[in-house]
């Protein structure tokens, strides 16, 4: 007599996986344990919910991520563009021209520089160059939020209010002050009252210099060494945090108006504000 071998059991069985889910078994599974197409979309089914989760925690993780990543892609691009461009703490149409730079300043021959050294012609052009686009046309927008509109210089033309920046001032200053150590060359002809006058706006002018110097406050740091030329130390040039001079001259230029050519300003009340133009 021949026996066959039982079928093994198993403790898990696909039928009591269905049970313990609380999912009825389809009268359509086969009695071998198969399950219908019913069953195993009722047993997906059951399982779904956690499957959901997961799907649900990565997705907020990529989220997060995507977040952090954006948070600091901005933070490199703000501290990028304040190195740059620094903090623009001062409402002004200049502010989309400035941007800053590393720089060392240029070891000129004092006796024969470019702005330096005795009177020449050479020196007077130069000077001429660098000042003679000073006074620019700013937009009624900006005067407005200066609370200046009512009393502002308005250009004859009517495109705007008369300016000039800051940094120019001090160049203007600068130059007086050169040409008020040479007054054999800049000063003939002048009377008493005009020197007299000359003198309070160097003093003035000296002001305003010690104020900027403080205002901007260069932390460059110079430092010292022993040469064999000199007793006591020597200093060192060291770098400075500049303005990219190029390219705010060149916006300057850009619109710049002659103020002071003969007729064009005229006083509310006084008549040709530069009757004759003015040599600066």
């Amino acid at each position: 007599m021949q026996f066959w071998p039982k079928p093994p059991t198993f403790p898990f069985t696909f039928q009591k996986n269905l049970e313990e889910a609380g999912r009825p078994i389809s009268s359509n599974s086969s009695e071998d344990g198969l399950l219908s197409e019913k069953d195993i979309r009722s047993l997906r089914s059951s399982r779904s919910p956690f499957s959901r989760t997961w799907i649900c925690i990565c997705l907020s993780h990529l989220i997060l991520f995507a977040i952090y990543l954006a948070t600091i892609i901005s933070l490199r691009t703000e501290v990028h563009r304040l190195r740059k461009h620094g903090p623009q703490l001062v409402n002004t149409p200049a502010n989309e021209a400035l941007e800053w730079e590393l720089r060392k300043f240029d070891t000129n021959d004092n006796q024969n520089g470019p702005f330096s050294g005795k009177p020449r012609e050479e020196i007077d052009r130069n000077w001429h160059k660098l000042l003679n686009s000073e006074n620019i046309i700013i937009e009624s927008e900006y005067m407005k939020q200066w609370g200046r509109e009512n009393y502002g210089v308005a250009s004859p033309d009517g495109n705007g209010f008369l300016g000039t920046l800051n940094v120019y001032h001090e160049l203007h200053c600068i130059k007086r002050l050169y040409q008020y150590t040479y007054p054999d060359t800049y000063a003939k002809g002048r009377t008493s009252g005009d020197i007299e006058r000359d003198r309070a706006h160097k003093d003035h002018c000296l002001d305003f210099l010690r104020q900027s110097a403080m205002c901007h406050g260069d932390i460059g740091v110079i430092t010292f060494q022993w040469s064999p030329d000199s007793l006591v130390p020597v200093a060192n040039s060291t770098f400075h945090q500049c303005v990219n001079w190029e390219k705010l001259d060149t916006w300057t230029k850009a619109r710049t108006v002659d103020m002071m050519k003969p007729g064009w300003l005229v006083h509310p009340t006084k008549g040709l504000a530069y009757p004759e133009g003015n040599e600066w």
